[in-house]
């Protein structure tokens, strides 16, 4: 382990203990999934722009053409590392340019965003986001 790497995580561990401190609710609390709505599940078919693996989610960008005909970002939230590699997801399963049919719970306020249910790749692959 480097100096540097050493110093980064001493500096995050500190930034996390004062917010903890700060405002202990806030720190410790999880999100809420309200604000999906899991009563409506959209479809948009779409190009991956950008999978960016994490934890507590990961979350996945596609491209999809819109009813303007113009490109639009949907940012889809997933599950967890280990929940995803449960089912099967690994890093480059999906890659930057490759044709996708996503299935999502929408956001309440109508943002372009959701909670991926499931996504169906060109080659007929499907995979559960959840």
């Amino acid at each position: 382990m480097t100096i540097r790497s050493v110093g980064s995580r001493l500096i995050l561990s500190l930034a996390l203990t004062v917010a903890a401190f700060t405002d202990p609710p806030a720190a410790l609390a999880h999100h809420s999934f309200a604000m999906f709505d899991a009563n409506q599940t959209s479809t948009a078919t779409g190009t991956v722009k950008e999978v960016q693996w994490g934890n507590p989610h990961t979350w996945l960008e596609i491209i999809v053409v819109g009813d303007d005909k113009a490109d639009k970002s949907l940012s889809l939230e997933l599950n967890g590392l280990s929940g995803l590699r449960r089912n099967g997801w690994k890093p480059g399963t999906l890659k930057t340019g490759d044709k996708i049919t996503v299935s999502y719970h929408p956001m309440r306020d109508g943002t372009p965003a959701g909670q991926l249910v499931q996504v169906v790749t060109e080659d007929g692959r499907t995979l559960q986001g959840q």
